[in-house]
């Protein structure tokens, strides 16, 4: 959704219209919930997460708050929602579900489909093993497309830490994914 479409459903909700921001929510929500369940790894807690952001999102709107870039502060909110939720359950310990995950794409035959939702289930799994410190950047920097200088100002940390979170996340997963690739068999023609 464009930066205008946006701005006119934020006057639209002012106004009273939950159309509005049923429409602008829907746009906001897959990216959101990917992130939080990214980062909590648990479907319960990330939906939490996006509640308690889309609340916040409706409380500023009808504050008369002048936000900018409303998908790109939504997206710092769902971050910051998700800090706070990671730093309440520390201790949770949750199983990822991947086989309720679909992951698509435009691939010609069901073998490479298969094949790239093993790989992608593969990838999750090891971003999930990795500690909240490095997975937190590692979602905000690569599924939130969010530039160190900003993930640094959003977590209250120097520009240093997280390249070097992000560095050490890197070789983690690098360890991780040489060591432990899926096996691929092979299928007779």
């Amino acid at each position: 959704m464009d930066l205008q479409a946006e701005r006119k459903l934020w006057e639209e909700v002012r106004g009273g219209n939950k159309e509005a921001f049923r429409s602008l929510a829907n746009s906001l929500i897959p990216k959101a919930y990917r992130t939080a369940y990214m980062m909590l790894r648990s479907k319960h807690l990330a939906e939490e997460a996006v509640q308690n952001a889309l609340i916040e999102l409706y409380a500023a709107i009808m504050s008369g708050r002048d936000i900018v870039r409303p998908s790109g502060w939504f997206s710092r909110l769902i971050a910051l929602r998700s800090i706070d939720i990671a730093r309440k359950e520390q201790s949770y310990k949750m199983n990822i579900d991947i086989d309720e995950m679909d992951i698509q794409d435009g691939s010609a035959s069901p073998l490479d489909d298969l094949l790239r939702k093993e790989q992608s289930a593969f990838l999750l799994e090891s971003i999930m093993d990795l500690e909240v410190n490095q997975r937190i950047v590692v979602g905000l920097y690569y599924f939130q497309e969010m530039q160190i200088d900003e993930i640094a100002e959003l977590l209250g940390i120097k520009e240093g830490t997280v390249k070097s979170r992000l560095y050490h996340a890197r070789l983690k997963l690098g360890g991780m994914l040489g060591r432990a690739r899926p096996q691929t068999k092979e299928i007779p023609v």
